[in-house]
């Protein structure tokens, strides 16, 4: 593509670009190129962006920049609906023969978007908490689903495998409310938990201990006007035996030969005040047979049903179908264990 004598190659590559990037001819004003991201910004369609003045989305444009000269600066800008919201931008003449073109890259700054990008940031961080899949022992498979409701999260899972020991030990935990208060919770629970099952010399070293630690650390601050439902468990392998402590999720499946079954685990809630009572409980476990932890956004659709007859793929293959098709009603998180052979 040529424009005043000035060669472009790979345009769609610039559609690949996530800031507004505008050509136009300075003598006229005629806009010569959009890229995507810039269509999206201003709200015109690609045959009606062709048609552009740059007056049409920048109307002081002339008052702001000065032909040949380099600026990076803030501007009023105006979309096809007429409404105007600020931006910043960096613009500059072509180079050459083509110094009749000018070249804006431009981001909206307006108060509501940059609160939508930090929100995305925040989400991406919390993302990285989570811990990947294990897949590659031949003792045990560990898969898991997160799906936030809105960008950012009230739920949240982590585990950790002694691969020495053949121990798998995990939690997963659902802090009440969505959005930022919700995600801020959860991040520093994670926390709690994090510690919780590395310093058994802090936290003691039965799950309810672990459990009754993280309430206490969290009940007078971080919970004082919320609260959260979690469960927690640990499969030895060598001993064929899971344990499993649950404060406030009342519930989770268990995959053998006979179907899913689920399994009742009554209990406090963390963060209500007074004496918790956590319920615990252990369950013999062979080769094949799995476990389904899951948030309230999960149980409450009944995704997966008792009696039913899934593989470990299969259960969370549908799981993953349920958590991703459509729009969530509430944060859906789910850690799936399966014990391949001891």
């Amino acid at each position: 593509m040529e424009m005043a004598g000035f060669r472009f190659d790979g345009m769609n590559l610039l559609d690949m670009f996530c800031e507004a990037l505008v050509i136009w001819e300075a003598s006229t004003g005629a806009v010569l190129y959009t890229n995507e991201s810039a269509r999206a910004l201003y709200g015109y369609s690609c045959g009606e962006a062709s048609a552009l003045s740059i007056d049409d989305i920048f109307p002081d444009w002339e008052g702001g920049l000065r032909k040949g000269s380099f600026s990076i600066r803030t501007a009023t800008h105006r979309k096809k609906d007429g409404m105007f919201f600020p931006v910043q931008l960096t613009c500059r003449s072509l180079p050459g023969n083509a110094g009749d073109v000018m070249m804006m890259v431009a981001s909206d700054v307006s108060p509501e978007n940059l609160i939508h990008d930090s929100v995305s940031l925040a989400a991406s961080i919390q993302r990285g908490f989570l811990p990947g899949d294990l897949e590659g022992d031949g003792r045990i498979e560990v898969r898991g689903i997160y799906r936030p409701m809105h960008l950012i999260s009230g739920d949240m899972f982590g585990y950790q495998w002694d691969e020495r020991q053949g121990i798998l030990s995990g939690y997963l935990f659902d802090v009440m409310g969505h959005g930022v208060p919700a995600a801020l919770r959860t991040s520093a629970i994670m926390v709690l938990f994090h510690q919780a099952f590395e310093d058994d010399a802090r936290a003691g070293a039965s799950l309810e201990d672990k459990l009754a630690w993280v309430n206490s650390m969290a009940e007078g601050g971080i919970l004082s006007d919320s609260f959260a439902a979690a469960v927690c468990f640990r499969l030895n392998v060598p001993e064929k035996k899971l344990d499993y402590c649950a404060a406030g999720i009342n519930g989770f499946l268990y995959g053998s030969g006979a179907g899913l079954k689920k399994i009742i685990t009554p209990g406090s809630l963390l963060g209500i005040s007074g004496t918790a009572l956590f319920g615990s409980g252990s369950l013999p476990v062979e080769p094949g047979e799995y476990f389904l932890f899951l948030s309230d956004g999960f149980l409450d659709q009944q995704s997966v049903r008792e009696n039913e007859h899934l593989s470990f793929s299969g259960a969370y293959d549908r799981l993953f179908q349920v958590g991703y098709t459509g729009a969530a009603r509430d944060d859906q998180s789910a850690l799936c264990v399966l014990f391949r052979d001891s």
